[in-house]
């Protein structure tokens, strides 16, 4: 029994160690010279810079989300896809063309899944709207927001984003519109996520 008490006691202080954990500018994450401006006003914004071709970005997903799930108010998640390369380009339209039609809770995952799972190639519009058509999302509505100039404007303003913030590879976590976190610097995923977890905690902590 005292082994079990000791063993809840330890997942207990779990997250109070990972905040305690020491992570230091410029060497874990970095700061921006020129804060960028957030869409998010009464939480922490968590910007995720990714795309559907990046099999980093889907072994993140998870982790992420659960990390967004233990913040709960604190944080709100923002998505921006990033093109690094020309068959990327279709798939970060495919995200603004969900996001245009309200239906990203239900394509986000299916597209990741259709790429890295069910290998298809999803390089054209055709090939994206079978995947959305399987979410429920009819072909010409698809079209119409894929071929709109909201979507087209939404391409040219997550290049702009992913520039100001200096983003190089994915997945990339931009806190507060402050902080830039990587996989690189921050040594792995899971200790991304804890990178992520104690800035946030930091922005939740100095806005109160």
């Amino acid at each position: 029994m005292s082994r079990l008490r000791s063993f809840l006691a330890a997942l207990l202080l779990a997250p109070a160690v990972a905040l305690g954990q020491s992570f230091q500018a410029g060497q874990d994450y970095q700061v921006l010279d020129e804060p960028q401006a957030t869409e998010v006003e009464d939480r922490v914004e968590v910007r995720e810079f990714f795309s559907y071709a990046c099999p980093h970005c889907h072994t993140f997903k998870p982790l992420i989300q659960s990390l967004m799930d233990d913040l709960g108010d604190k944080a709100q998640l923002v998505h921006t896809p990033v093109v690094f390369a020309q068959g990327w380009e279709p798939l970060a339209k495919a995200y603004f063309t969900a996001e245009s039609l309200g239906a990203v809770s239900d394509t986000h995952g299916a597209l990741f899944h259709a790429v890295h799972i069910d290998n298809r190639q999803l390089g054209n519009a055709d090939a994206i709207a079978e995947v959305m058509a399987e979410q429920g999302i009819a072909e010409e509505d698809f079209h119409d927001a894929w071929n709109s100039f909201s979507v087209d404007a939404d391409m040219r303003r997550g290049e702009r984003i992913a520039r100001a913030y200096g983003v190089r590879s994915t997945p990339t976590v931009a806190v507060a519109g402050r902080y830039v976190v990587d996989v690189r610097a921050a040594g792995g995923q899971e200790r991304m996520v804890e990178i992520i977890r104690f800035l946030v905690e930091k922005e939740y902590e100095d806005a109160q």
